[in-house]
This record gives structure tokens, C-alpha cells and sequence, in this order.
């Protein structure tokens, strides 16, 4: 959907990108996430810790931001590297 709209939309000087955050351990997610998994999506990221509120939010400000504004048609893994290659 990112690419389709990025499409149309950048011709007219509207810069369409989307965000893709990895699960993000806040106090919601601790709860319903049981605890036995919990450390197994921690050690799944190279840094060993698990996403935060501020690591999510930081990717959307960025592609707000002037020093994203050649930045169009992307999805932003926002995931600490647990989708990378290994």
C-alpha cells in the first residue's frame, strides 16, 4: 500500500512513507504477551533489550523531519535488527 499511494502522492510533492515497529515490550504488551516468550523476543534483537515507546516514535519523527525530505516510498523497520540477516 506504501508504494501505491507513494505513487500518486509524490508527483504532487507529498512524500508517503510507513512505519514498521517490531513489538515494542510496554506495559500492555507485557501483559498480554505471556513472560515465558518474553526474554526470547529480547534475545532476538543484537542489543539484547527490548523496543520502547521512544524507539518506535523516534522513525516517524524522523520522516517528518527536513533531514528526511528525500525519503519517500519506504517501509521503516523499526525493530532494533531483529529482522536483519544473520
Amino acid at each position: 500500500m506504501t508504494q501505491d499511494v507513494a505513487a500518486q502522492a509524490v508527483p504532487s510533492n507529498v512524500l508517503v512513507n510507513s512505519v514498521a515497529p517490531e513489538t515494542i515490550l510496554a506495559q500492555r504488551n507485557q501483559q498480554r504477551i505471556p513472560q515465558e516468550p518474553q526474554p526470547v523476543l529480547v534475545r532476538g534483537t543484537p542489543d539484547q533489550r527490548p523496543g520502547t515507546f521512544g524507539d518506535a516514535a523516534r522513525a516517524p519523527l524522523f520522516l517528518v523531519s527536513d533531514e528526511a525530505a528525500w525519503i519517500a516510498d519506504v517501509i521503516l523497520d523499526v525493530a532494533g535488527g531483529a529482522t536483519m540477516d544473520r
